[in-house]
């Protein structure tokens, strides 16, 4: 058995980098994330390496945390059953995470991006504060631009390991991504949220070597869970008032042109529904 074989031909590396990821059914649902309670495995490289930490997944079905999470939203006691998916890694110019609605007070008229340079590890850690953008859904408008002065980022090192540097001064205090990017973030957004009928939460990022259009990676995406739990209540303005109804119509139903129609980076979308905390080996 020699489960990197093929992907290092198609790479052309014979050691090439590739996550290890657990997916678990039941998991990611919108009443239930399971982040961090499965093993995710980066940087892995080797045909008997990834064999070893395939087993690694499979066993984090039986931590302790796993367990006393799954009786804590109801799940049964029997494991459930799991995936595991070896996928390229990717090596980011630019990475970030985007919701399909506000997160601070669930508007879900936006789609709200937040990006920083390099890997997108910066970003869900909060070691840097990162640019943000959000996006209205309907007209496609970037509504705002905070650009924050970035001052690391973490890089590929040439012994293989991921590593924090300084941002150079030329793009401390300049916007991460282009307005064109920022659209093409929203609109891979919204086509995720239209798979799933649901809020999402993605990762994503800007891959420094493959070519612009077509560099724009969807590396997860997961139910929104904070604010779909919340019961959503008909406003009676929007009842009487035509152009509220068809502008809610829009953002429910997946309708509507605005983000959607922007084609910017197609064809680069992978969705792996994964939530697990990832581990850095070597």
């Amino acid at each position: 058995m020699r489960p990197t074989t093929g992907s290092a031909k198609l790479c052309g590396e014979e050691a090439v980098g590739v996550a290890v990821r657990s997916s678990a059914t039941g998991k990611d649902r919108a009443d239930a994330s399971f982040a961090g309670e499965h093993d995710t495995y980066l940087w892995v490289r080797g045909p008997e390496a990834v064999i070893d930490h395939v087993r690694r997944c499979w066993a984090s079905l039986f931590t302790d945390r796993a367990i006393v999470y799954r009786r804590e939203v109801g799940q049964s006691e029997a494991a459930p059953a799991m995936s595991v998916g070896v996928q390229k890694m990717v090596t980011p110019r630019v990475a970030g995470v985007a919701f399909t609605l506000n997160p601070v007070n669930g508007d879900r008229s936006h789609v709200a991006i937040d990006a920083s340079w390099g890997f997108g590890e910066v970003v869900v850690s909060g070691a840097v504060t990162p640019d943000h953008f959000p996006v209205d859904k309907v007209v496609g408008q970037i509504t705002s631009r905070t650009v924050s002065d970035t001052h690391v980022e973490q890089v590929l090192a040439s012994d293989g390991r991921l590593v924090e540097v300084a941002v150079d001064i030329g793009r401390r205090s300049v916007p991460c991504l282009s307005d064109d990017e920022i659209r093409a973030v929203a609109a891979l957004a919204r086509r995720a949220e239209r798979y799933d009928n649901c809020a999402q939460d993605i990762e994503w990022d800007l891959d420094a070597h493959l070519p612009p259009g077509g560099n724009l990676v969807l590396l997860q995406s997961r139910p929104e869970t904070v604010w779909t739990r919340r019961p959503r209540t008909a406003s009676r303005r929007a009842a009487r008032d035509p152009i509220r109804s068809i502008v809610a119509t829009l953002l429910d139903g997946g309708h509507g042109q605005g983000v959607e129609s922007h084609q910017g980076h197609p064809g680069s979308v992978d969705s792996v529904h994964d939530s697990d905390r990832p581990q850095v080996v070597g």
